[in-house]
């Protein structure tokens, strides 16, 4: 079956390791690993499987870089909410967005996808992992777009729970996203299912919302 294949712009994807023995996040281990991770790719002499175009955060007004850094209060259009709120907003039905990202992965020809990495998420969640880089490719825009209209009905009042991880840049830039759509019920919840599973609540694994394939440009079709 022919499918797509595709690889994004870098990320940590250390999560894993940042946790001590008792499962609680270091700050310490997540900047040294992000130092080592770092100094490995540049020693290697390899480039980055894809390489976001070189626009300032002025000109866009999304976060272009270091993904994984302290992230603000608050999120433009949304409001902060931290667990207890978000287990209130799952009683109240709210879509839960997860928006993590995946560098590397394929689309089959049907939408679906094909991760390189798993995901656990909150119980009920949509995983859009394309839809918070700091530049959006035009398939990813349109993805963004048609999912969450999909997902609500296309209801522009529909609360709307937006996450990935603790520090996490790319929650902050979807949520600017959708409020700019006009969608006016934004929860931002910035410790994501770090704190979650903190709190000893469950995660579940979820697979990425298919792509409507033909939003997909075709020059990224292989022949697999």
């Amino acid at each position: 079956m022919p499918s797509l294949c595709i690889a994004r712009g870098p990320e940590t994807g250390l999560q894993n390791l940042l946790r001590t023995p008792e499962g609680k996040l270091s700050n310490g281990r997540m900047r040294g690993l992000t130092i080592l991770a770092l100094g490995l790719l540049l020693a290697s002499g390899l480039p980055p499987l894809h390489a976001e175009a070189p626009v300032s955060e002025a000109e866009t007004g999304f976060r272009m870089h270091d993904y994984r850094a302290p992230v603000p209060a608050t999120a433009p259009g949304a409001t902060t909410v931290d667990w207890a709120d978000v287990e209130r907003l799952i009683d109240e039905k709210a879509l839960l967005l997860d928006v993590v990202g995946l560098r590397n992965f394929r689309i089959r020809a049907d939408g679906t996808w094909i991760a390189s990495e798993a995901r656990d998420s909150l119980p009920g969640a949509v995983w859009l992992p394309v839809v918070g880089w700091g530049k959006l490719e035009p398939w990813e825009e349109a993805y963004l777009t048609q999912s969450v209209e999909e997902l609500t009905g296309n209801r522009r009042d529909t609360p709307i729970v937006i996450f990935c991880k603790v520090d996490c840049w790319l929650s902050w830039n979807t949520a600017k996203r959708l409020s700019a759509l006009g969608y006016s019920q934004l929860y931002w919840f910035p410790d994501g299912t770090d704190l979650w599973a903190d709190f000893g609540n469950p995660l579940a694994r979820v697979e990425p919302y298919p792509v409507d394939p033909s939003i997909i440009p075709a020059p990224l079709v292989t022949g697999e």
